[in-house]
């Protein structure tokens, strides 16, 4: 057999041989979630315990326990520490921030002890350790309220004047010039005994007198003014006694009785007046007060009554004998 000879093959030249190595798989990258969610709860479970900060602690609490369970899901189990941790935390910061925030708002909402103590002023009360027995109480004496003491005004002392015969006589009046006065007159004598008062003028104005033989009585002078001066016409002695209006009896009581001339005054309410006269020659009853009355004008004896006006009022009274008024 014939043995096959293969032609010889050039040789071909030889090339470096360039290795290339594989490529490297990349490295796995480090999750940042878990540690985020653990700096996130550690923030969260600060700002709950702070006053104030407790109402922001939900932000941070809410987000960690989001990435914390994020990264609890994930593969990696080195990572899941950090994640559970993170849950942990933001929950406890959670509770702790709603705990806080109502505390505080409830402090916010009822004052301190000290507040309200400071507001009432009113110190605290030591309890006795034993009730002690009270005294009895005894009322404060009220102080009886002072009476204003009255004002008394003096009366003027009386002018005393005398003389026999006729005589014009300058007087002073008691309460001043122009002011009426009560005069109590007295003669002793068998004639005319007659006393006019005269004016600036010497005119005379009123009589006051007018009677024959011996005479005592009161007389009043005008009522609207008081004459400085008197004719007196007289054949014996005389006297004249001047006297303020302050100085004239009053009723005393219901009734007033005399004899003769007289006056006096009256207080009371007004009545129908019960009124005689014992007497034989003039009886006249004048009452000068809200207004002016002639109440009684008779000759002799008299008993009657009249409507009679409330005082306080002056009553001139004109008699020879005994004459009685009685006011009911």
């Amino acid at each position: 057999m014939r043995a096959l000879r293969l032609p010889s093959l050039p040789a071909q030249p030889s090339a470096p041989v360039r290795l290339h190595p594989a490529p490297l798989a990349p490295a796995p990258k480090k999750s940042k979630l878990g540690t985020t969610a653990l700096v996130l709860g550690i923030v969260a479970v600060v700002f709950a315990v702070i006053p104030g900060l407790s109402f922001l602690a939900w932000l941070p609490a809410l987000a960690a326990i989001g990435l914390g369970i994020a990264t609890i899901a994930s593969k990696s189990i080195a990572r899941k520490g950090k994640g559970i941790s993170g849950v942990v935390l933001g929950g406890l910061g959670f509770i702790v921030a709603i705990v806080a925030s109502v505390s505080f708002l409830a402090s916010l909402g009822s004052p301190s002890k000290s507040l309200v103590a400071a507001a009432t002023d009113a110190p605290a009360k030591a309890e006795p350790a034993a009730p002690a027995a009270k005294a009895p109480a005894t009322k404060a004496t009220p102080k009886p309220t002072p009476t204003p003491t009255p004002v008394v005004i003096p009366v003027p002392a009386d002018a005393v004047y005398s003389g026999t015969g006729d005589t014009v006589l300058q007087i002073a009046p008691p309460d001043g010039v122009g002011e009426p006065w009560v005069a109590d007159v007295n003669y002793v004598g068998d004639r005319n005994f007659v006393v006019w008062s005269l004016d600036a003028n010497m005119a005379q104005t009123d009589l006051l007198v007018n009677t024959i033989g011996a005479y005592t009585g009161s007389v009043l002078s005008a009522a609207d003014g008081g004459s400085s001066t008197l004719e007196i016409t007289a054949n014996g002695d005389w006297s004249v006694v001047v006297k303020s209006l302050r100085a004239v009896p009053e009723f005393a009581g219901a009734t007033a009785a005399g004899t003769g001339d007289f006056v006096v005054i009256y207080r009371g309410d007004p009545g129908v007046a019960t009124i005689t006269h014992g007497g034989s020659r003039n009886f006249v009853v004048w009452t000068y007060g809200n207004r002016n009355d002639l109440v009684v004008n008779e000759i002799g004896a008299y008993s009657g009554t009249k409507p009679w006006a409330g005082g306080p009022s002056l009553i001139e009274v004109k008699a020879d004998g005994p004459w009685s008024i009685t006011v009911g």
